[in-house]
């Protein structure tokens, strides 16, 4: 008893309170550093216990703001290894109850190192009281229901007087649906042939991008020459001034000169036969004078009057000589 006193003298004489005590640890035995990001850290107070399976495995040893998150320092037992796997999730003993983190092991993956952490996306936050209490003023003073109210009545609004419209309408739709779903073999080949299109292209898109730097290539060297080609654009045009009207005049010049020689063409054709017999015997005459003076010379003067019906008679021998027609001179030498 008298121990007990002494102490209890010796603690107000240091000034000591039983705040300034130091609580005992949750976790006996060696601990390592394991922080773990919430985006939400609530009321979670410092020495807050850690469980996994019910147990406590660990507690808060610190709590810092980090970039738009609350980054929590976990004293963990070396008896339990988490893995990269692992989920966390800050709850609540009870509605009204302090709170703690919850771990959920992973089965598979690597195991956590000491100072690893834990990012924001593989944790969370429990509903608490406050998320249960904004719920029910919503409803109270309601919120979606207030709204949903609303559009039925915004409906019934619309739909008054408007019975055989909206029934008409919900037959179209009827309609229109119907069509699209006889039409949905079509429509599958149409997607078809569009994926095919986009891998084809996707495919020869090396040669696509290589001819548009051609075509770009080719551009700019127009674009370098464009005034001279402006320029022969304009020579062009004061050459198609003057030629135009030439054209036309040579053109008709032309085909007047055509119609003039048709009768002469005309004749020559029906009198082909008789032509071809006065240039057979031509070269009769010719052959036969190589052969009257065999390395010799001879001159001759022959004067043709075409006549086609003299030609007739000279050709088929018959009648002798013509009437008014030349003579035939020549001369040996």
């Amino acid at each position: 008893m008298a121990t007990l006193v002494g102490l209890a003298s010796t603690t107000a004489a240091c000034g000591l309170s039983l705040e300034s005590v130091p609580l005992p640890g949750l976790v006996d035995g060696p601990t390592y550093p394991l922080t773990v990001e919430f985006a939400d850290a609530l009321n979670l107070p410092v020495d807050a216990p850690v469980k996994l399976d019910g147990a406590t495995v660990g507690q808060v040893s610190a709590i810092e703001a980090g970039d738009y998150v609350a980054e929590v320092e976990l004293a963990l037992s070396t008896s339990v290894r988490l893995r990269d796997t692992t989920t966390a999730e800050i709850r609540l003993t009870s509605p009204m109850g302090t709170a703690f983190v919850q771990v959920f092991p992973g089965a598979e993956g690597k195991v956590l190192p000491e100072g690893a952490v834990l990012p924001a996306t593989v944790t969370g936050t429990a509903p608490d009281v406050t998320d249960l209490l904004s719920a029910l003023s919503t409803v109270v003073t309601g919120g979606s229901f207030a709204d949903i109210s609303t559009i039925i009545d915004q409906l019934n609004v619309a739909l008054s007087h408007n019975t055989e419209s909206v029934q008409s309408l919900l037959a179209r739709l009827d309609v229109a649906v119907t069509d699209l779903n006889g039409q949905w073999p079509r429509l599958d080949r149409l997607t078809a042939a569009l994926d095919r299109l986009t891998t084809r292209v996707a495919r020869d898109l090396p040669a696509i991008t290589s001819s548009l730097t051609d075509v770009t290539d080719l551009v700019r060297a127009l674009d370098r020459q464009r005034d001279d080609l402006v320029l022969a654009m304009e020579s062009l045009s004061r050459f198609d001034v003057v030629a135009t009207p030439l054209t036309r005049a040579v053109r008709a010049d032309l085909l007047a000169q055509l119609d003039d020689m048709r009768p002469v063409v005309r004749t020559l054709l029906d009198r082909r036969s008789d032509v071809e017999g006065v240039m057979e015997g031509l070269i009769a005459f010719a052959s036969g004078s190589d052969e009257a003076a065999p390395g010799d010379y001879a001159n001759f003067d022959l004067t043709f009057l075409l006549d086609l019906d003299a030609l007739v008679h000279v050709v088929g021998g018959e009648g002798g000589p013509i009437p008014g027609a030349p003579t035939r001179r020549g001369g040996q030498q």
